[in-house]
């Protein structure tokens, strides 16, 4: 089958620099292949981060960029399933709003902290396109979380062998006890709860992928039975459980590491991206990395003079700003104007 053009889901979570990295290399190697991007913004933000939106806004205004606003925020817990049924509710999850907005077959996802360095969208279409016809593709991209997986320590399974394993429950747990995961709870209530293939930690990442949209939207809540990809139900992460519940329906994964084409947290000495959700000053850190990336490698941007440091703090103030006295609140209201 021909996909043709794909839109794209990024959610935004801070870090303005790393996102604009994200979606302006993205762009550079790939907008051929690309009509929309949705940028969905979280309701909530890390550091006082909300002033952020505008580098955003002035950076990509030329680009085909739909901002989504979401009125609800999960960051690793799920909602209610009853919430499914509510639109402003359900796209709380990563991703939600793009999957069901897009009127494309297949959609790509991205975090907001990566570095394009070759026209990796352009090859997961390819190899779709070229995949066998007898079992549709539900998703393309890197498979599986083996860095938590006691399968993959054992050296009995990867992301390139994952249906060839298959452990019986009993020899899963025993996995488990000999290498023990860092979900390791996790691991014996899902096992004793029948998920035992896929393994546990076996997910589509959705660091950058591409999804079978429609049937994405026929199979998943609120029209289909299966969780969305955004849910973390059960206490897996993101995508897991609607990865097993699409591969039982007999939809074929493909394993596709992002890896040379693509660095996950490239400005983050440890390559973490949540790292820095929980800690200041490696969230700052890495945010100076990527706007020195951005001034080198794309000089034609006009990027804010003021320090996301200090942006932090000018936001914070004007929330505030009923406690300021007059003068200073004046002050703070012509600074955010002039550095916006």
């Amino acid at each position: 089958m021909k996909i043709g053009k794909v839109d794209v889901s990024i959610n935004y979570y801070g870090k303005p620099y790393q996102t604009l990295v994200t979606i302006l290399t993205l762009w550079k190697h790939s907008a051929h292949h690309i009509d929309r991007i949705f940028l969905v913004i979280e309701k909530e933000q890390p550091y006082q981060q909300y002033g952020s939106i505008r580098i955003l806004q002035n950076a990509l205004k030329d680009l085909p960029v739909t901002y989504y606003f979401s009125s609800s925020f999960y960051y690793h817990g799920s909602p209610p399933l009853e919430f499914l049924q509510i639109p402003e509710k359900r796209y709380g999850l990563k991703y939600q709003f793009g999957l069901e907005k897009t009127d494309k077959p297949y959609h790509f996802l991205s975090h907001n902290d990566c570095l394009y360095q070759a026209d990796l969208l352009g090859m997961m279409i390819r190899q779709v396109e070229e995949a066998p016809t007898e079992a549709e593709v539900a998703g393309i991209g890197m498979i599986g979380q083996c860095w938590n997986c006691p399968a993959f320590f054992s050296k009995q399974c990867d992301g390139s062998r994952f249906e060839q394993f298959k452990p019986t429950a009993s020899e899963l747990l025993q996995l488990v006890e000999n290498y023990p995961p860092p979900r390791a709870a996790i691991h014996h209530r899902l096992i004793q709860d029948g998920y035992v293939h896929p393994l546990p930690e076996c997910r589509l990442n959705e660091y950058a992928c591409l999804v079978n949209a429609e049937k994405y939207k026929a199979l998943t809540m609120p029209k289909g039975a299966i969780l969305p990809l955004g849910a973390s139900w059960h206490g897996s992460d993101w995508g897991a459980v609607w990865f097993y519940q699409m591969y039982h329906l007999g939809y074929k994964f493909i394993h596709f590491p992002f890896e040379p084409h693509m660095q996950h947290a490239p400005f983050s000495e440890a390559k973490s991206g949540h790292m820095s959700d929980h800690n200041r000053v490696e969230y700052f850190e890495t945010e100076s990395r990527a706007r020195n990336f951005l001034t080198t490698n794309f000089p034609e941007l006009r990027l804010s003079t003021l320090d996301v440091r200090v942006r932090a703090g000018l936001f914070q103030a004007q929330q505030q700003g009923r406690r300021l006295p007059g003068k200073l609140r004046s002050q703070v209201k012509v600074l955010l104007k002039k550095f916006r």
